[in-house]
């Protein structure tokens, strides 16, 4: 195995980046053992957990200096749209990545290092996103501490939310979706008229639509070959037109 030599510029980097990811796009994964297959996979998700805290870093320091006004834009989503190609649904995750940055370091440093996915990293950053902000480094913390013993995100969203009881004042919260500013749904058209939805949801917008999917999604019969992931879109449309 060779020695790898670090960058010295951003530059330099970012060639290092495109040279490495596009020999492995142009790469038959068919001729890989299936272990290296599985390294790659592996590797793959930990660099895209490297990736998101970087842009997340990189897009932060380029909003507070309003380097989008360079451009004649008018905010850094518009910015990102007109200026690297993406959609309307990718520069707001972006944004809202950028926005996470200041407040759920540990998060995005774990992330850097590749230690969690960006995909739990997100679940991490909106659970200590709902309690107080003097508690949330520390919520960060213990929950990056219990991911890294090997806990489940399901154990992980019950440790949070036990976290979120205790934090919370004796008067009940008027306002269950305040303080939650990431809360969002995003549906973008592609060719033909599909659609791909994602979003954040808060955890009493998700209680409502996990219930309403699994009613509606229960197996036809012996017979039904769907699986749990196209039952659970059949049970989206269903209730839509309910």
């Amino acid at each position: 195995m060779g020695t790898m030599t670090a960058p010295t510029s951003a530059r330099e980097a970012m060639d290092m980046v495109r040279a490495g990811l596009g020999y492995l796009a142009a790469t038959d994964p068919t001729q890989l053992a299936t272990e290296e297959q599985a390294q790659v996979l592996r590797e793959l998700e930990q660099d895209e957990a490297v990736l998101t805290a970087a842009r997340a870093w990189s897009l932060a320091a380029f909003t507070a200096a309003q380097g989008h006004c360079g451009d004649a834009d008018y905010s850094p989503r518009a910015w990102l749209m007109h200026q690297t190609g993406v959609t309307r649904g990718a520069a707001a995750a972006h944004t809202a990545w950028a926005r996470r940055a200041g407040g759920h370091r540990l998060v995005l440093a774990a992330m850097a290092a590749g230690q969690i996915s960006e995909s739990y990293g997100r679940a991490l950053c909106a659970w200590a996103g709902k309690l107080p902000a003097e508690s949330r480094e520390a919520a960060g913390e213990i929950l990056l501490a219990a991911a890294a013993a090997g806990m489940g995100l399901r154990d992980l969203a019950g440790l949070a939310g036990e976290m979120y009881q205790r934090s919370r004042p004796d008067q009940p919260d008027q306002d269950p979706d305040r303080g939650f500013d990431d809360r969002s749904v995003r549906l973008e058209t592609t060719f033909g008229g599909a659609g791909v939805i994602s979003g954040d949801l808060t955890p009493e917008c998700a209680a409502i639509v996990g219930t309403v999917l699994d009613a509606l999604s229960a197996p036809a019969g012996a017979e039904d070959s769907r699986t749990h992931a196209q039952r659970y879109h059949d049970a989206l449309a269903e209730a839509m037109r309910q």
